[in-house]
């Protein structure tokens, strides 16, 4: 098992590296911007629109609010319990583009954030979802370009967004 963990830090090393290599001021900038729009006050905000300017249930929007604090207690507790460290903070070579929020990389909460979000959006809008998907896809991203997670951490968000849309969507 140690052989196997090992291997994926490994993985996750060379890939941000890539990553981080194809960095420039017009690419920098654009992926501020995205992982500005993946902090979760934009969700929360994006939602509160929808419900009140389109035709979505009050169902669809407990689904959300529901989804939305699973993944955020979900995020708190795993990151206190691996205590990963940034990417930055292990390898010299890695500089942070922003101030992460909090001291853990793993796992990423605004690819979590932004997989529920994408999810619940696209209940709503199906027309939406190919826009949705390359949002989810393009936050995930900025954070490794970002300097602030590996790819694993983003991997790892992205299921957990999975998993907590999921479950909010079962019990409701």
């Amino acid at each position: 098992m140690n052989q196997f963990i090992v291997h994926i830090q490994r993985w996750d090393e060379r890939t941000i590296l890539r990553i981080i290599a194809k960095r420039g001021l017009s690419l920098t900038k654009f992926m501020k911007f995205v992982s500005m729009v993946g902090d979760g006050f934009v969700w929360a905000i994006l939602a509160v629109l929808f419900y009140v300017f389109t035709d979505v249930s009050l169902t669809w929007l407990y689904v959300g609010l529901s989804a939305f604090s699973v993944e955020l207690i979900c995020y708190k507790l795993i990151k206190q319990s691996t205590t990963r460290k940034r990417p930055f903070r292990v390898n010299a070579c890695i500089e942070n583009l922003v101030v992460p929020q909090d001291e853990y990389s793993f796992p990423s909460g605004h690819t979590a954030a932004a997989t529920v979000a994408a999810l619940l959006f696209s209940t709503a809008v199906p027309v939406f979802i190919p826009f949705f998907v390359a949002m989810t896809i393009l936050i995930g991203l900025s954070r490794i370009y970002l300097g602030v997670h590996y790819p694993t951490d983003v991997l790892m968000g992205f299921t957990l967004g999975v998993l907590s849309f999921s479950f909010a969507s079962f019990i409701l």
